[in-house]
């Protein structure tokens, strides 16, 4: 009888004990996008990726807008941010630390860095507000926005001056992103705004609606020499309407936005985050057209950086031929 009592009480026991503990839902892994700063291209694209890998993986994803890649990409490597936005040059430049990669990595280059995909395409556009400007061979001597300092538009921009003869010597340069870039040309205190958006960008129609602003083409033989230089470009043109008020088309070039991440991050997390990317590719593209240059066809165009191993699984599970110098070392 004193058997049947104790079991009794232990029985009781339990259940107060399994009754009283809170159930809590399953935690759910927490990563983050790098990207620059809010308004420009990859920041909106980071966003809008943000919420379809929440939508459709047990992922908790947070993106972190800061001055451009060379602000957040030593986080890839300590974890800090799981995958950045940036275009195809800024990240052959910081794997192989050239030019503002060359102090943080003492020019050995960031060897951590992997590509998850090519993804979307941006156009170079330089906006200007005075008539004494006609090419941006007279950038000399004014005002000019270049990018926030140590982004991927700094940098370009770096790149194209220099096809002009133009540096930072030459010029009032103005670290400014591109919303602040398109503010001080509709309040007159710079003089030329220097961009690398996706087109059409949201802040040049929004300045273009606005203010009469003119758009500088990029002579078509220093499009020719600068993609001969830095091949990741290729030559475009910006079709005329694309913006209020440009009656004609402009010559310019054009670059691959990627996605990085370590080398270290999970294969399983890779391969999760390419799978809900491409296979609900129909309502990232309803959010912004930029995403519908994502496309699987370009998704490993040819760059210097190895692909992850998760995302060369799901590539090659779904048919998409992988080069071989993309294939990770082994």
């Amino acid at each position: 009888m004193k058997g049947k009592i104790r079991t009794a009480k232990a029985a009781i026991i339990c259940f107060i004990v399994l009754w009283c503990t809170p159930c809590f839902p399953q935690t759910r892994t927490h990563i983050s996008i790098g990207t620059n700063p809010v308004g420009s291209l990859f920041s909106i694209v980071g966003s809008g990726l943000s919420d379809l890998i929440q939508k459709h993986t047990d992922l908790e994803v947070r993106v972190k807008p800061l001055a451009g890649p060379s602000a957040w990409i030593q986080m890839i490597e300590t974890g800090e941010i799981t995958f950045g936005v940036m275009n195809a040059r800024d990240a052959e430049l910081a794997s192989s630390g050239t030019l503002v990669y060359k102090d943080q990595t003492g020019g050995k280059g960031f060897q951590f860095l992997r590509l998850a995909m090519v993804g979307l395409q941006g156009q170079y556009g330089a906006l200007v507000r005075a008539d004494a400007i006609q090419t941006l061979a007279d950038f000399k001597g004014k005002k000019v926005a270049v990018g926030a300092a140590g982004s991927g538009t700094e940098v370009f921009n770096r790149m194209i001056l220099e096809m002009y003869g133009i540096t930072y010597d030459n010029i009032d340069e103005q670290f400014l992103s591109a919303p602040e870039a398109t503010q001080a040309l509709k309040d007159g205190t710079t003089d030329a705004a220097m961009y690398l958006l996706g087109t059409p960008a949201p802040t040049l129609m929004d300045l273009t609606t606005q203010r009469t602003a003119t758009f500088l083409s990029v002579e078509p033989d220093k499009v020719k020499a600068f993609v001969e230089k830095y091949p990741f470009y290729t030559s475009s043109n910006i079709k005329a309407g694309t913006y209020k008020d440009q009656k004609v088309d402009f010559t310019t070039v054009q670059y691959y936005g990627i996605f990085i991440c370590n080398k270290d991050m999970d294969e399983k997390l890779a391969y999760d985050i390419m799978k809900a990317v491409f296979d609900h590719k129909p309502e990232l593209d309803q959010i912004h057209v930029a995403y519908k240059q994502i496309q699987l066809e370009t998704a490993t165009k040819s760059i210097a950086i190895p692909l992850h191993p998760g995302a060369v699984k799901y590539f090659k599970e779904i048919g998409v031929t992988v080069p071989d110098h993309l294939l990770p070392k082994k």
